[in-house]
């Protein structure tokens, strides 16, 4: 194997890696050395040297001279394996950067698993490999996994390349490929390889010399030829060089046999049918940099070439479609290369260009929208936004919808199938209206007006039809409903009760819909509707939990409360005082004095052993704003309740002795005393407890406890800690909980004073930027009044449609991280130019399901 290498770096080099391979840690290794000093051909005869058929050895090259100049092109072939058969976490319904990420981590060795060599050279050749370690497939090789990683460079910028990949130094070991002298080059190699020689000419001086041989020998379009290929994302055959050099293909042809000997040095693959490369990645740059004028219109033609291919995808007359392969697969890469402005890249969202034509086609046009996302998404992120044009906020919804209308159509169509499955457009509609009644919402009168009659005419067309999940098409046309009016709101509403019978949540939960909706139907059918849903609730299992679970409906009418209470006190002591606990604030006079009388019953009752579990908690807290000192102190002789409420009650009652007295009895130490400290002392007779409920706060152990009272609490904790404490004691919980702390300062801004929120909203929004998970977007978004126009639009820019290559168009619009749960962060960035803008492009959803529809 030695004599196969020039130079004794090689095979040092080699004899490195085996003793790296045979050591079995540490589980990276990254290889590194000057450009051209045979990196690659050390790692792949190193692959090549292991024969075990224990091993699962997969290697990429990435780069443009290996058509994989981006990083998901180079992970979609490490992707595609070959991995044997039954491996978990298949691409298809993970996406190729999860899938590898779960495979790799949890490479075990384990029931048969051959032991896995991950080889990937040259990553930092890609044009967009990401600096981020958390974006890495390659962090945390499993057990019986390792990673060999090839760049051109010292051992620093190896280093660098480690952290880049998420290696930790104890984690990393590194080879040096020194390079080479002119006299331990192979004679034959000598002059392809010269440049690469330490005592050579290097890569400048071997295009030089070419690019001057050629003009002295009168090469026409030599350069062009030379710069087209450079700039190139993958190698080119000559029917894709042809039409960008003006030429016929025959013409490329001949250039490329006069003058193969002049480029072998430089360029490969000039054979009639091959396609054509620089042999070297130096030697690309080299020739990009000695030769900028010519690149540059190189560039020029290849964005004109991809806007003229995509307008002719775009237009009516689709004559002009044909299997351009190499534009096809990067004309969106080439017009943000060159600068185009964003005109020009909001066609590739357009169905008539991304529509796939193959499964093939499915993946490069998915690929393309991701990157072309950076480039509109850019407005959005300016460090000193004070306002965003509403066309840049538009342009990026535009580009989502693409993304997760391909996201749909791709798991619609696994592999195993030739056509994809239809039926998963179905809820587009209800997605859309939902996403335009969000908007509306926001923005003033006129312009709502506007937007929810869009969804409205959406919903007559189509609302009758939906037959989707009862939960989700009964909220869309409960807001249907309320944007509407007379008898079109009644016809809604019926619908929505329709719905709630496909609901997979459980009679409980819907009933309370049925009164929302009775709200907007004629008095007879609402009254039946509200008699319907009673005796529902009273032939269930829990009928005081149903009751109550009613007596939550949005809108509960005077009446309704008095026909819920009615039935409630026709049950037994505990499913009597269930359903009572919601209604008491709702009732007045006569019927409030029987439903308190009746829950202070219960709790002194004796209760059968088949009865209705008693909601203690509910019912202690509906019940003792009602009760005074005589009550308590009887409930807490002969009763079983949640002492730590009626510890607060003593307080707003102003006797703070029999508070503290009731929390060292009878609700230990921690949280349990410091809960209803806090609370106590934010009354207007607890006020003497106020050092006791901070030192608690203070002692509370690990911080995220503290973090959730304040959250909880938030309120009373200003009013008891003051805003800066409060605010310490929330950024100090993230140690435990990130959600904690994140949530604890949402709750902070919505309590603050006024002036004091837009500083509480950024630290709430620092949080959740600091935090890998998404699941604290929603409280976020809730404090969008009071961001910054910046931290607004950044924070819109990347979440709608978190995670776009697993969210599917109607998550786009209307679920987590959609257009439904970000039109407060739309109506912050840009106010009603913002709404408007983005309802219109909304309706660009339609195209796509259309499209499916159509086959």
């Amino acid at each position: 194997m030695v004599g196969r290498f020039f130079g004794k770096g090689q095979s040092k080099a080699f004899e490195a890696l085996r003793s790296w391979h045979e050591a079995g840690r540490p589980a990276a290794c990254i290889v590194h050395g000057p450009p051209g000093s045979g990196k690659s051909t050390v790692v792949e005869r190193f692959f090549g040297s292991i024969t075990s058929p224990g091993t699962l050895k997969l290697v990429v090259h990435a780069g443009r001279i290996h058509g994989a100049a981006f990083e998901e092109e180079a992970l979609a072939q490490l992707s595609e394996g070959p991995w044997p058969q039954g491996t978990p976490y298949d691409a298809h319904h993970f996406g190729v950067r999860t899938s590898l990420v779960n495979r790799i981590i949890n490479w075990d060795g384990e029931d048969g698993q051959p032991q896995l060599l991950v080889g990937l050279i040259a990553p930092d050749t890609c044009v967009d490999w990401p600096d981020d370690p958390g974006r890495s497939v390659l962090d945390e090789p499993g057990p019986a996994a390792r990673v060999l990683v090839a760049v051109s460079g010292s051992r620093s910028v190896a280093e660098q390349w480690a952290e880049r990949l998420g290696f930790g130094p104890e984690r990393v070991a590194y080879i040096p490929v020194d390079g080479f002298r002119l006299e331990e080059i192979d004679p034959q190699l000598r002059e392809r390889l010269s440049w690469a020689a330490v005592d050579g000419p290097g890569p400048r001086a071997q295009v030089e010399a070419l690019a001057t041989s050629l003009r002295d020998v009168g090469a026409a379009r030599s350069d062009m030829l030379m710069a087209t290929v450079a700039c190139a994302f993958a190698p080119l055959d000559a029917t894709e060089l042809a039409p960008l050099l003006g030429a016929r293909v025959v013409e490329v042809t001949e250039w490329l046999n006069a003058h193969r000997d002049a480029v072998h040095a430089v360029l490969e693959g000039c054979e009639e049918g091959r396609r054509i490369r620089f042999r070297h990645e130096a030697l690309r740059v080299a020739w990009t940099q000695a030769n900028q004028e010519h690149v540059a219109l190189a560039e020029r033609r290849f964005a004109e070439a991809g806007r003229k291919l995509v307008r002719a995808w775009t237009s009516a007359d689709t004559a002009e479609r044909g299997a351009v392969t190499y534009l096809r697969r990067y004309a969106g890469d080439h017009l943000v290369a060159a600068g185009a402005p964003h005109a020009d890249l909001r066609p590739l969202c357009d169905p008539r260009w991304a529509w796939p034509c193959s499964r093939d086609d499915l993946a490069a046009r998915r690929a393309e929208l991701a990157r072309v996302r950076c480039t509109l998404a850019a407005p959005l992120d300016v460090s000193d936004a004070i306002e965003v044009p509403s066309e840049a906020i538009s342009s990026v919804v535009r580009l989502a919808i693409a993304q997760g209308a391909l996201t749909t159509l791709h798991d619609a169509w696994p592999p195993q199938t030739d056509q994809p499955d239809q039926g998963a457009w179905n809820d587009t509609e209800r997605a859309l209206a939902v996403a335009l009644f969000a908007l509306a919402e926001r923005a003033s009168p006129s312009i709502c007006e506007r937007i929810a009659g869009r969804a409205l005419d959406l919903v007559r067309r189509t609302g009758a039809a939906w037959r989707g999940d009862g939960c989700e098409d009964g909220r869309a046309l409960f807001a249907a409903a309320r944007a509407a009016s007379g008898d079109e709101a009644a016809t809604f509403a019926r619908w929505a009760v329709s719905a709630t019978w496909r609901t997979e949540e459980g009679h409980d939960i819907d009933l309370a819909r049925w009164l929302t909706a009775a709200n907007f139907l004629p008095q007879p059918e609402a009254e039946a509707l509200l008699q319907q849903a009673i005796e529902r609730a009273l032939s269930s299992a829990r009928p005081g939990g149903a009751l109550a679970q009613l007596a939550t409906a949005e809108r509960l009418g005077p009446d309704q409360a008095l026909a819920l209470f009615r039935a409630a006190m026709s049950l037994p002591s505990t499913s009597r005082a269930n359903a009572l606990a919601p209604l008491l604030p709702q009732l007045v006079s006569e019927e409030r004095a029987r439903a308190v009388s009746a829950s202070f019953d219960a709790f002194l009752a004796d209760h059968d052993e088949g009865a209705e579990l008693h909601n203690i908690d509910a019912c202690t807290a509906a019940l003792l704003p009602f009760l005074g000192v005589a009550e308590l102190r009887r409930l807490l002789d002969e009763a079983l309740l949640t002492p730590g409420a009626v510890a607060v009650r003593f307080a707003e009652l102003g006797a703070p002795g029999c508070t503290l007295d009731v929390i060292q009895e009878r609700c230990g130490g921690g949280i349990f005393a410091a809960h209803p400290l806090l609370r106590a002392a934010a009354t207007d007779g607890g006020r003497s407890l106020v050092q006791a409920a901070r030192e608690a706060v203070a002692a509370l152990d690990p911080a995220w406890v503290a973090a959730g009272l304040v959250r909880d609490h938030a309120a009373e904790a200003i009013q008891v800690l003051g805003l800066d404490a409060a605010v310490d004691v929330a950024e100090r919980g993230g140690g435990g909980s990130e959600y904690t702390r994140i949530t604890a300062l949402v709750a902070l801004c919505h309590a603050a004073p006024e002036p004091s929120r837009p500083e509480v909203a950024a630290r709430a929004v620092a949080a959740y930027h600091e935090d890998q998970d998404t699941d604290g977007l929603a409280s976020v978004v809730s404090c969008a009044p009071w961001m910054s126009v910046r931290d607004a639009a950044r924070l819109f820019a990347m979440s709608l449609g978190e995670e776009t290559d697993r969210v599917e168009l109607i998550s786009t619009l209307s679920r987590w991280g959609g257009v439904e749960q970000l039109a407060p962060l739309i109506a912050r960035i840009g106010g009603d130019d913002a709404l408007a803008a983005v309802a219109d492009v909304l309706a660009g959803a339609l195209r796509w399901s259309s499209r499916a529809r159509a086959g």
